[in-house]
């Protein structure tokens, strides 16, 4: 008996539309993770005049530093996640996430282009967002 056979892949519109999301925004995740990074600067002695208070901030540079941290560390984990996900795919599957997600071809062009038959296509495509599901915890 096959593992897939026990995961369910009768998914709400809500759960999938968050994993076909994130699975679009795959390709640029690293993007995103450089810039913030970039971004990430360390903390240095200002010797600039300041009021005590700078009209209306309500938080400190310090602040900003830790948030844009605590969102690079989560960045990364997601990536990490999804390039284990990815690779533990099936070839097709991978081939379907490349074209389907990552380049936004429309789903008939992508069927014909691997020579995959339609009713395959889509049990494939349910199985790996199910998976990606499954493994980034929204199931």
């Amino acid at each position: 008996m096959e593992q897939l056979q026990f995961l369910n892949t009768d998914l709400s519109k809500d759960v999938k539309r968050k994993t076909q999301k994130l699975m679009s925004n795959y390709r640029t995740l690293e993007s995103i993770i450089e810039s913030r990074r970039m971004k990430s600067q360390t903390m240095t002695v200002n010797y600039d005049a300041s009021e005590s208070q700078r009209g209306n901030q309500f938080h400190s540079q310090t602040e900003e530093l830790a948030m844009n941290a605590i969102q690079l560390e989560e960045y990364i984990l997601t990536k990490k996640k999804l390039d284990i996900i990815f690779d533990s795919l099936k070839p097709d599957q991978q081939k379907i996430w490349e074209q389907r997600y990552m380049l936004g071809m429309p789903d008939a062009d992508v069927y014909y282009g691997c020579n995959i038959p339609h009713r395959t296509y889509y049990r494939l495509k349910r199985e790996m967002i199910a998976i990606v599901a499954d493994g980034m915890g929204f199931i």
